[in-house]
């Protein structure tokens, strides 16, 4: 029996052991999920005097009402010149106090940015929690981004586990973006985004609602691609031969809020987007530079449908020379939720995105009649011509309907009352002349 005893001992602790380890693996697990919050994109490569944007990016792994963090940079290179919120708390409809915090630029440094749920609403989705908006110094160098007293609490207020991404931006100077093909081997393309812009050839700040920039390495008789992935960004791509080597090289879109603040007055037709694409520094986009370069983009079937437009009538316009020019435009393709465009351009410059309203498009407004119609009008548009002129006839003579009557009765239809009054008259002068 005691042996029995010592047997089912054994039995009970090695039962217990497992589950032990059994639920500290679990319980492990589950607590090295931690919500991320993160500097996006995590790396860029810009030219001096050069406006950026880097997002704070949070993915919640629990339920999440509110967060804070403060924000330091390197501010010899760059400084912030604004903040603003955005939807990652707020996805769901719900209410939210932020602030923006306060930005020393002569100690790098931006402090106490916050945003909370007002409410019991929580946000459990991925998203962007602000966009810091940043300004090249106009000097060269690896300006770090880094994220620090990051915070985020659940619904109770209680503070949850967090995983901090830093990031960083390299800003090339004049002469390292010039450089040309060293034999050196160049990193792989790089490609960032994020909402807002800089003002890299005069555009006013307030009216770049999306900045996309892509950087890749020219090589002379190589196809150059600029790749764009932003889902508000309507181009995809930008190509051009390369006739020479260039080094580095950075293609950016400025997709606007409105028509740009460089061209002096609105394309024709109905716009679709207005933008401002930009190749290289000033005066590299040349034909001693690039040739045959092309711009791939995209329309909207929904945009399509609302404004009655025919996908055969959007076109890619380009301000040059004080004037819009429409460039050759071809569609490409389509899926559900776009069709696809390719046009041939000259240079880099403002664009505008247009289509034109169609006259057959459907409604009240823009219903054509058929040929059964037309006819049935005809004999109606002809009486109201005649009773247009007859009113204009008796307005030049002065005569109305009753002297139309007049001027008839006294040259009336033989008849038995016209002979009856020729008989009378004629017996009185006989009898007159007897007497």
């Amino acid at each position: 029996m005691r042996i029995i005893n010592l047997q089912n001992n054994k039995l009970n602790f090695a039962i217990f052991l497992v589950i032990s380890i059994f639920l500290s693996i679990v319980l492990t697990g589950t607590a090295s999920a931690d919500t991320i919050v993160s500097i996006s994109p995590q790396k860029q490569y810009l030219e001096e005097n050069q406006s950026f944007a880097v997002n704070i990016y949070i993915e919640p792994d629990t339920p999440i009402s509110g967060a804070q963090f403060d924000f330091t940079f390197n501010s010899t290179l760059a400084n912030v010149k604004d903040v603003q919120e955005k939807n990652a708390l707020s996805q769901t409809g719900a209410t939210t106090m932020f602030n923006a915090g306060s930005i020393d630029n002569s100690q790098g440094t931006l402090t106490g940015v916050y945003s909370l749920i007002l409410g019991k609403d929580t946000a459990t989705k991925p998203g962007t929690l602000a966009t810091i908006y940043l300004v090249s110094t106009g000097r060269s160098g690896l300006c770090k981004l880094q994220l620090s007293n990051v915070i985020v609490s659940n619904s109770s207020g209680n503070a949850v586990p967090v995983t901090v991404v830093d990031g960083s931006v390299y800003l090339e100077d004049a002469e390292s973006a010039d450089q040309s093909d060293n034999g050196s081997e160049p990193p792989a393309e790089d490609t960032s985004g994020g909402g807002g812009g800089g003002v890299d050839n005069g555009e006013n700040y307030e009216n770049i609602k999306l900045k996309e920039i892509s950087r890749v390495f020219v090589s002379r008789d190589t196809v150059v691609s600029y790749q764009y992935k932003d889902a508000e960004n309507p181009v995809t791509c930008v190509n051009y031969t390369a006739l020479r080597n260039a080094g580095f090289v950075t293609a950016s879109i400025e997709v606007l809020e409105n028509t740009s603040c460089l061209v002096s007055d609105e394309p024709e037709g109905i716009v679709y987007k207005n933008l401002n694409i930009w190749v290289g520094k000033n005066g590299y986009s040349t034909e001693e530079n690039i040739g045959s370069p092309v711009i791939n983009f995209r329309v909207s079937k929904t945009w399509l449908e609302e404004n009655r437009i025919q996908a055969s009538t959007i076109k890619l316009n380009r301000y040059h020379l004080n004037a819009w020019n429409p460039l050759p435009t071809v569609k490409t393709g389509e899926d559900s939720d776009y069709i696809f465009f390719e046009s041939e351009t000259p240079g880099f410059s403002p664009f505008a995105i247009t289509g034109q309203s169609s006259q057959f498009a459907s409604g009240p407004e823009n219903q054509v009649p058929d040929s059964k119609e037309i006819l049935a009008l005809e004999p109606a548009v002809e009486e109201n011509a005649e009773a247009a002129l007859s009113s204009e006839m008796e307005y030049e003579t002065g005569q109305d309907e009753d002297a139309k009557e007049n001027r008839n009765s006294q040259a009336p239809a033989p008849g038995i009352f016209g002979t009856g009054v020729l008989f009378l008259s004629a017996l009185m002068f006989f009898k007159r002349n007897r007497e």
